[in-house]
């Protein structure tokens, strides 16, 4: 019997090995620590700066282990593309991450989810409201927001990071719950704000070790090196608090019959229909609108009060591009947008030049694969470095320089193979966000609607001569320019008079 055992245990062994041999090699990257069980060797913050040097030394496509985990950095669009595109079969899943997902409470959210059932669930019914055909529904509520977004800038111009933060916010929870925000301590706004800083913190992959080693989410919080584990606790009660206070507040409108139209009334008049009504997901997809969309909306308004302020020029030619079409005596709408191109290239290369989400979100392998000779293995997480792709010579010609006119000559571009529309900034395949073309309109209307009532500059100082800012960009997993100053000046009465005297987008 030992016998038989013996010769098992040697022929599995034997059969093991000729596989490994006969494995492709993994790709190129640099060497792990503790024979792959340390700490992921890139830091917490700018990650994607380190994956950029990684690319002139290893290529487009690096491997590294973390905790045992295996991990893979894409740093061009073409293998983006060849696998999470392509591939979608393999790559659409996510790795597990137990710190958001087990212990900060956020299973909810279809953005992190594994590929499967439950997800295509969660994200169809998302889409129902958000895909292209449907989001011209939420345009009033836009164009309501922008006027008070500039009557703001009027009153406070120097609190203009607090007004666009007001302005993303009363958009996602007028379309989601029928709520109208209160301008100063919403108590809604204010504990989603909280639970998405917690989420800034936690999202960066990489970031918590029990994100790698799953056991480690059983050792007690009072254990030494067990402090992910405190914070997870105070995070959680964020998470569902986020999850479940609007959603009551939406049932017991509806209850005394103030409810208006949304997302959760419609999904809960919907689910009063069906025997199997998944509360959970009608709370969850509603709550991931404000995640996922607020903070970036945000992020990519004030990189476009950062540009304007530092390129006096682009912001001129777009102006004469507004007074042109729309002239003076209104401001611009919707119905606007395919005559004035220059301001939607610079709303792409809004997107391109400091991208809101540098590295996207990961995605991971449901079996192994074989790219180009080398082995990718199931489980691996993969993280797109959307920072190196937008920012790569040969596909962005002057890449650093902020310049929308690049976007212009769209038959030269196709021509040369050059300066393709970013729409990598909201990912890939399967799982590229559902929400963007609400994110693009948002954007799309604030830049044409500033830009038509107000000429953005630096500040002055006691003299009257210009203060020039050295302006850092966070490190964290949505990118925005860290605090900095701007004039927000009236370019004259007449624009003025549009937002003070109710001029507002009026027809054309």
């Amino acid at each position: 019997m030992e016998t038989i055992v013996v010769v098992a245990a040697l022929s599995l062994s034997l059969i093991l090995f000729v596989r490994r041999a006969r494995r492709p090699p993994l790709p190129p990257g640099p060497k792990s620590s503790w024979f792959g069980f340390g700490r992921p060797p890139v830091p917490e913050m700018f990650p994607w700066k380190t994956y950029e040097k990684w690319q002139k030394t290893y290529g487009d496509l690096n491997f590294y282990y973390a905790f045992g985990s295996p991990v893979a950095i894409i740093n061009s669009r073409k293998v983006a593309e060849d696998l999470l595109e392509k591939r979608g079969a393999i790559y659409s899943s996510r790795p597990t991450r137990t710190m958001m997902g087990d212990l900060m409470g956020w299973s909810w959210s279809f953005g992190g989810m594994a590929y499967g059932d439950r997800w295509k669930k969660y994200r169809g019914t998302f889409q129902k409201h958000f895909r292209s055909s449907t989001v011209a529904r939420y345009e009033p509520i836009q164009l309501k927001e922008v006027q008070t977004l500039l009557l703001n800038l009027k009153r406070t111009p120097e609190d203009f990071a607090h007004h666009m933060r007001r302005n993303a916010a009363a958009l996602v929870m007028k379309i989601n719950y029928d709520h109208d925000i209160s301008d100063e301590g919403d108590v809604y706004v204010d504990l989603a704000e909280k639970a998405m800083a917690s989420v800034a913190k936690a999202a960066i992959h990489g970031t918590y070790a029990v994100d790698y080693l799953p056991i480690l989410k059983y050792i007690p919080s009072w254990f030494p090196g067990a402090l992910f584990k405190r914070q997870a606790k105070e995070w959680r009660k964020l998470s569902e608090a986020m999850l479940q206070k609007p959603f009551e507040m939406v049932k017991q409108k509806m209850a005394s019959g103030m409810a208006g139209p949304c997302v959760t009334t419609l999904e809960i008049e919907e689910g009063a229909q069906q025997k199997d009504f998944d509360v959970t997901m009608t709370q969850g997809i509603a709550a991931v609108s404000y995640a996922a969309g607020a903070d970036t909306t945000v992020a990519g308004v004030i990189s476009f009060f950062l540009a304007m302020m530092t390129h006096p020029d682009i912001q001129l030619q777009a102006q004469a591009e507004i007074d042109r079409v729309v002239g003076t005596d209104r401001l611009p709408n919707f119905e606007d947008r395919n005559r004035l191109p220059f301001v939607t290239c610079i709303t792409w290369e809004i997107l391109r030049w400091n991208p809101i989400a540098p590295i996207g979100v990961a995605h991971a392998t449901v079996q192994d694969d074989v790219y180009e000779g080398y082995w990718i293995p199931k489980g691996t997480s993969l993280i797109p470095n959307i920072w190196r792709m937008f920012h790569d010579e040969a596909k962005y010609p002057d890449p650093h320089k902020f310049d929308p006119r690049r976007f212009e000559d769209e038959a030269k571009n196709a021509e040369l193979g050059i300066n393709e529309l970013p729409l990598m900034t909201f990912g890939f395949g399967r799982r590229i966000c559902p929400g963007r073309w609400l994110a693009l309109d948002t954007i799309w209307i604030t830049v044409a609607s500033v830009l038509a009532v107000y000429n953005i500059s630096k500040p002055k100082d006691e003299n009257g001569v210009d203060v020039e800012q050295d302006v850092k960009y966070a490190g964290t997993v949505v990118s925005r320019p860290e605090p900095f100053k701007c004039l927000f000046v009236p370019r004259s009465k007449e624009a003025l008079d549009l937002i003070t005297q109710g001029g507002g987008q009026r027809a054309a």
